[in-house]
């Protein structure tokens, strides 16, 4: 019985030890790829590499299936609708007429981190003066009990070749906060430097290769190690 208890005993520890050593989170890549072009309406959503992605307007009186985005295929130019969009070899997210895209986990309440993305402003006319911070991208990212943080990054104005993506790394405060939603939208700057949300309709953006990583549940690795660890205090009561 004593040699059975200390062996029950190893196997807690193990267990432990085991918990202890799984990875902090499994890296994942949300790029676009694979999925359809075309519009994504206000409360509409797809998913990929395990999240859940969904369109909404901030305006009072959106109805469904009101334009908040579109799925684009950066090599062929009409997908950009007459926008002034970025030059791109691959599918990528528009975030457009104010929209805000929310990332959440396809397990709810399931927590994620974002570490690092590739992002530009879109803008509303062909040709058009832009100033060279067009645009801020807002990253808000919510915990489980309501309260949220956010991050905002300048997006570039044209460049000779027009608009391009930019890559961006997350502060390492954010980057290590566990997250159930981050909500990204765009704020619009004019060329005095002042940038307003939800207020013109342009505030737009392109979005692409998001690295997240999602938390592993630890619950069935708890639940093991309690298990043994109950199963050794009987065992030592009958010994006893």
């Amino acid at each position: 019985m004593k040699r059975t208890l200390q062996q029950l005993l190893r196997r807690t520890v193990l267990a432990a030890a085991s918990l202890a050593a799984l990875p902090a989170a499994q890296a994942a890549v949300i790029d676009f790829e694979n999925l359809g072009v075309g519009g994504v309406g206000h409360n509409e959503f797809f998913q990929q590499a395990g999240f859940d992605l969904a369109g909404y307007s901030a305006a009072s009186d959106a109805l469904d299936g009101d334009l908040v985005g579109t799925i684009n295929d950066g090599s062929d130019p009409g997908s950009c609708f007459n926008l002034m969009c970025p030059s791109s070899a691959s599918h990528y997210y528009a975030g457009l007429n104010d929209g805000v895209l929310e990332i959440t986990r396809s397990v709810p309440q399931q927590t994620f981190r974002l570490h690092s993305f590739d992002a530009s402003f879109i803008g509303a006319t062909v040709g058009g003066v832009y100033p060279a911070v067009a645009g801020l991208l807002r990253i808000q990212g919510s915990f489980a009990d309501g309260s949220y943080v956010y991050e905002d990054y300048q997006l570039a104005g044209p460049g000779a070749n027009g608009f391009a993506f930019g890559h961006y790394t997350t502060s390492a405060a954010f980057g290590a906060k566990q997250f159930v939603a981050i909500d990204l939208f765009a704020f619009t700057c004019n060329a005095g430097g002042n940038c307003n949300a939800f207020q013109t309709n342009k505030g737009q953006f392109a979005l692409d290769n998001l690295n997240v990583s999602a938390v592993p549940e630890p619950s069935s690795w708890l639940m093991l190690g309690a298990g043994l660890l109950g199963l050794a205090a009987v065992r030592r009561r009958r010994a006893a």
